[in-house]
């Protein structure tokens, strides 16, 4: 069977001719709830809605129990809609049999669908391929990946518009390196962001005074900082992410994904390669801009300052979780060596 898309599942619910089973997983859990809650607007009818909507816990619940709603006859409805949330594949080979065994005679009148929300099944295990497979057949997989940074710029215009104000394309990509690339996250501070300009266009000064920075952003101003060289400025946004309570042990996963994004473009770029072959080999999508300002900041730094950076922060890495050192102490001190490094290359290209 071809492969099932995003496009082909938004035709079904708009023709109303659905498929009896799906499975619907993948990294953006905004387009999840977004297709489950138009798959209920669609197949359900409010007024009947206790009787032919059966909504379960995967991980609550028994395969059995969940078989049995999913055989019922709708009443005064086309369909009797099943949504199974986060169903643990490994949990018996007993229970897979038994929904595999369902799936090739899912009654006409059922939409059965199993939904992986909080749960991320491991897709390469060979419980979760006989799953697809089964699925596939009967009906539909859908994966809901991450969307390219532009795709997601292009639904922020769009939804600017709609909020009755305006945001140019580059704009909204600054947005999403600002706020980061969950979409849920991002229409709720376009709701901000629209409000406050009131039908106007939403600059980027407004982004900059009115949108919240994601972790990424503000750790990628440190990283920003201490390539620059500017001290202060690195500890005053630790002040800040320690003042919002953010994990010191988290924080440091971020500075070490920065300079790991600007080891990358650095070796890509000596081996005669674009940070757009780095974003595709390592799958960069919906945050492209993190390659975008890894690329202009590596070009302070050398391959070997790059990597002895890397043998600190791995250093500090062990250090915050094998002991009771101050953790802030230990970041700050971190801070610095970086900043020694950085400004070590900047001396030596000045020689």
């Amino acid at each position: 069977m071809a492969k099932f898309t995003e496009t082909d599942l938004r035709q079904q619910i708009k023709s109303a001719s659905f498929s009896n089973a799906y499975l619907i997983y993948g990294e953006e859990g905004y387009l999840k709830e977004h297709y489950i809650s138009q798959l209920k607007k669609k197949i359900i009818d409010p007024a009947f809605e206790s009787f032919n909507l059966h909504l379960f816990d995967g991980k609550d619940t028994e395969m059995d129990d969940i078989l049995k709603d999913a055989q019922m006859l709708p009443m005064m409805s086309e369909y009797n809609l099943v949504i199974v949330r986060d169903y643990p594949v490994e949990k018996t080979k007993s229970d897979i049999k038994l929904m595999e065994e369902f799936l090739t005679d899912v009654p006409e009148s059922t939409v059965f669908i199993l939904l992986y929300d909080s749960l991320s099944p491991d897709v390469k295990s060979a419980s979760f391929k006989k799953l697809i497979s089964a699925f596939d057949k009967a009906g539909a997989v859908v994966n809901l990946e991450k969307r390219s940074e532009t795709d997601v710029a292009k639904l922020l215009v769009s939804g600017a518009k709609k909020r009755g104000s305006s945001i140019d394309l580059n704009n909204a990509k600054y947005l999403v390196s600002v706020s980061g690339n969950d979409m849920t996250t991002l229409l709720n501070e376009l709701d901000k962001l629209a409000g406050f300009a009131t039908g106007l266009e939403i600059t980027r000064q407004i982004i900059d005074d009115m949108a919240t920075k994601s972790l990424q952003a503000r750790v990628y101003d440190i990283s920003k900082s201490v390539v620059a060289g500017n001290t202060d400025k690195a500890y005053s946004v630790l002040d800040t992410l320690f003042a919002m309570k953010e994990d010191p042990i988290l924080i440091l996963a971020v500075i070490s994904g920065v300079y790991v994004d600007m080891y990358r473009v650095k070796c890509a770029k000596a081996a005669g390669y674009s940070y757009d072959d780095v974003s595709k080999h390592y799958n960069y999508k919906g945050r492209e801009f993190a390659l975008r300002n890894a690329s202009r900041d590596c070009a302070a730094l050398s391959e070997k300052q790059l990597r002895k950076s890397l043998d600190e922060i791995a250093d500090t890495d062990i250090r915050l979780k094998s002991t009771a050192a101050d953790k802030r102490i230990l970041l700050e001190e971190l801070i610095v060596k970086l900043i020694l490094i950085a400004k070590e290359a900047n001396y030596a290209e000045n020689q």
